[in-house]
């Protein structure tokens, strides 16, 4: 009689324990998956799913680039009669001559100026910069970038006519191959790295390191274009959830084994990002980073270009950005 009461009990519980493993599942399954960004099905106020031909200040993806950027070195000068220079923590020495300093109207400027220097040579900092290292659309491989602002009462100053900097960076080994590039900031959503034209800029390449005398300043490079060896390379192009848009979201090409990053650029009619050529058989990191409302995202996804002969001829890499602190972001970006 036990027995039967026993057998008749657990076959009335069974039902409930089903429904109970069945629940716990799919809570587990959630959690596995939490910082994926997936809208709930048939919400009203869904993600923005939409490209922009002009991408304004008021976009989250501008948001993003400030909060990305890192500060410069900071110190000063006193702009007299006798030669002054500035040395970075990493490195870089600045040297300025005397009465180096005017306004934009040229007139002399006296006393004490502020100096801000940038060094690039991580590839993280290019991304968090916005400095990728191209020529229109032709892959640079670079020594460093250097950022070189000039400020009196913090107002803009620049350097006074026929006068020339000189600036040394110590760097092991050097390269014979790199040429003087000068930063293009005419187009404010398009970097751009310039071959030197003047006649006044030079590169100069000793055994450990680097010396530039020039006229510019803000953004400079010693750096190479990028030899395809007559092939045509292969554009590379992301493939992200819709809500991945150029309105929330940067795009980059890594190339692990040399100092090049490759910015892909958002396309509209494709509603994707895609790279300029890029040389075949290299490794290389995609990294997606985005700003939806108040969170941050992070993808990112190791491959090798490869040859493309059908559909539309890019190689398609699919990355899946996750939810990440900015500090994290970060953090990872360091690691390139």
């Amino acid at each position: 009689m036990g027995a039967i009461f026993f057998k008749q009990m657990l076959m009335n519980i069974k039902p409930y324990l089903l429904i109970f493993f069945a629940g716990s599942f799919l809570l587990n399954a959630c959690q596995k998956n939490v910082d994926i960004f997936i809208p709930d099905p048939g919400q009203i106020n869904g993600p923005d799913t939409t490209w922009h031909a002009t991408v304004t200040a008021s976009m989250p993806v501008s948001a993003l680039k400030n909060n990305l950027l890192e500060e410069p070195y900071q110190d000063s000068i006193l702009v007299n009669t006798n030669t002054v220079s500035v040395l970075s923590p990493s490195g870089l020495l600045v040297t300025f001559p005397p009465n180096s300093c005017a306004t934009a109207a040229g007139q002399p400027v006296t006393g004490k100026v502020q100096v801000a220097l940038h060094v690039v040579k991580k590839k993280g900092d290019m991304i968090r910069l916005n400095k990728p290292s191209t020529y229109n659309d032709s892959m640079l491989v670079t020594a460093f970038q250097i950022f070189i602002q000039l400020k009196k009462d913090g107002q803009p100053v620049q350097l006074a006519p026929n006068v020339k900097i000189n600036i040394r960076y110590v760097d092991q080994p050097s390269n014979q191959q790199m040429k003087f590039f000068a930063g293009d900031e005419t187009n404010a959503l398009r970097f751009n790295w310039l071959p030197n034209t003047d006649t006044i800029s030079r590169l100069y390449i000793g055994s450990q390191a680097y010396e530039i005398v020039t006229n510019r300043l803000r953004w400079i490079s010693a750096a190479y274009v990028y030899n395809l060896n007559n092939t045509a390379g292969v554009s590379v192009r992301t493939e992200l959830a819709s809500y991945f848009t150029n309105a929330n979201t940067i795009a980059f090409t890594v190339f692990n084994d040399i100092r090049s990053v490759v910015a892909m650029h958002a396309d509209i009619n494709t509603r994707k990002f895609i790279s300029g050529k890029l040389p075949l058989g290299k490794r290389i990191t995609v990294v997606v980073i985005s700003k939806q409302g108040n969170d941050y995202y992070l993808g990112y996804e190791a491959t090798t270009t490869v040859a493309v002969t059908t559909g539309s001829l890019n190689q398609a890499v699919p990355v899946t950005p996750i939810k990440r602190s900015l500090p994290e972001i970060l953090s990872y970006l360091s690691t390139l």
